[in-house]
């Protein structure tokens, strides 16, 4: 079995992310620095990614089972390893952080028109049947930048298992290795910045990325609603998209 999927015919053109990138460069940020997120437990931990967010959570949107499930397991986790601080953290913020656990709820779009604009290209782009119905739609929007020589160890997320993690490369290089761990061991592979998207079982297999270059590797990050099978939805654009060619052509 393949350990992710490439799209064939979703794609995007990658200069309008660059555009972005310049213009943010100085605006990426630890994630675990904040510490109004669940994230900053991991604060120290041998984890080099940047974000820069181009949605953000509304706080006031509840949370999903997913959510309350994975704050549950971050405490049972910290108990048993005894860090009560650590716990305590999570125990006192459980309602705010089961919303931010919930990845449909970042929605709210960046105070920049550009990047809103581009958000909403990149959600047409998913949302192709263009109907009223929240398949399709995305979330959580964000760049990722993994500095020269530095590493996103192994983890998985937590999806919900209803919708899709979507990532594509922007600026990346041979030497960036993405890697996947199991029983079976690991498998190492490059994802080319070719405007094509990725995707694979976050939830379940332990992945992770490793520059061992001397540039930052750049990725678009984002969470596809409603999709659960990244392999269909690009077959289905792609008879979408034959379909209205044929209905503009009359045929």
């Amino acid at each position: 079995m393949k350990d992710y999927y490439r799209t064939y015919h979703i794609k995007i053109d990658i200069e309008k992310v660059k555009t972005i990138i310049e213009e943010y460069r100085n605006s990426f940020f630890c994630p675990f620095s904040n510490e109004q997120s669940y994230l900053n437990i991991y604060k120290g931990k041998e984890c080099h990614v940047q974000f820069f967010n181009m949605q953000h959570c509304d706080y006031n949107r509840k949370p999903n089972r997913e959510g309350e499930k994975y704050i549950k397991y971050l405490q049972s986790v910290e108990r048993k390893l005894k860090n009560e601080k650590t716990y305590n953290y999570l125990k006192d913020n459980y309602e705010k952080f089961t919303i931010e656990t919930n990845e449909e709820n970042f929605i709210l779009p960046h105070e920049d028109p550009m990047i809103q604009e581009f958000v909403t290209e990149l959600e047409s782009l998913w949302c192709f049947d263009a109907s009223n119905r929240n398949k399709g739609k995305i979330c959580r929007t964000r760049l990722v930048r993994l500095p020269r020589g530095g590493n996103m160890p192994y983890h998985r997320d937590e999806t919900s298992s209803d919708n899709i993690r979507v990532i594509c490369p922007i600026l990346t290089n041979n030497k960036v290795k993405s890697g996947f761990r199991d029983k079976l061991g690991e498998r190492f592979y490059e994802f080319p910045a070719t405007g094509h998207f990725y995707n694979f079982d976050d939830t379940r297999v332990e992945h992770g990325v490793f520059n061992e270059s001397d540039q930052d590797r750049y990725a678009l990050i984002f969470t596809v609603i409603g999709v659960s099978d990244m392999k269909e939805w690009d077959r289905a654009y792609y008879k979408n998209k034959k379909y209205w060619k044929a209905w503009s052509s009359g045929i």
